[in-house]
């Protein structure tokens, strides 16, 4: 895990790229920082391998799934916050290019950030967030007009 100063020159210079207004770049880094050091606490913790609860044991341990494990979940809450710290920045929503064109500036602000964490498949995560995002607000009764909420 990188040390939180490494974190926080990572996110400076991605905000400083990105060319956020000066009076919102504070409130934007304690949100992608707060975020960060989330994902890794989740994606670290996870039910197969948190610390056991002392004085209580599994007679009947499940057997585990081989492969690696889906972190999908610790993924989408890091980019909810990514989309949330650019909305704090820009009051705008942001656009994400389709696959094989030129990178928006939301996506070169969270490239460097992504790739960090470890997060490959950039459009791919977008994408997989939007269609996500898209599915709980009509799920929760919001109506949709053109990919924006009203």
């Amino acid at each position: 895990m990188a040390k939180p100063t490494q974190i926080r020159i990572t996110v400076r210079t991605a905000i400083r790229a990105a060319q956020f207004p000066f009076a919102k770049r504070n409130q934007v880094e304690d949100i992608i920082i707060r975020a960060i050091c989330h994902y890794r606490l989740y994606r670290l913790r996870t039910k197969n391998n948190a610390p056991p609860i002392p004085g209580r044991t599994n007679f009947n341990p499940t057997p585990r799934k081989r492969g690696p494990k889906d972190k999908k979940a610790e993924r989408m809450y890091l980019l909810s916050q990514l989309f949330y710290a650019w909305l704090v920045g820009f009051s705008d929503y942001p656009n994400i290019n389709n696959k094989d064109y030129s990178a928006s500036s939301f996506v070169r602000f969270i490239e460097p950030i992504f790739l960090e964490e470890g997060i490959s498949r950039i459009e791919g995560n977008l994408e997989e967030y939007r269609a996500y995002r898209k599915k709980q607000l009509l799920a929760s009764g919001f109506k949709l007009t053109r990919g924006k909420v009203n």
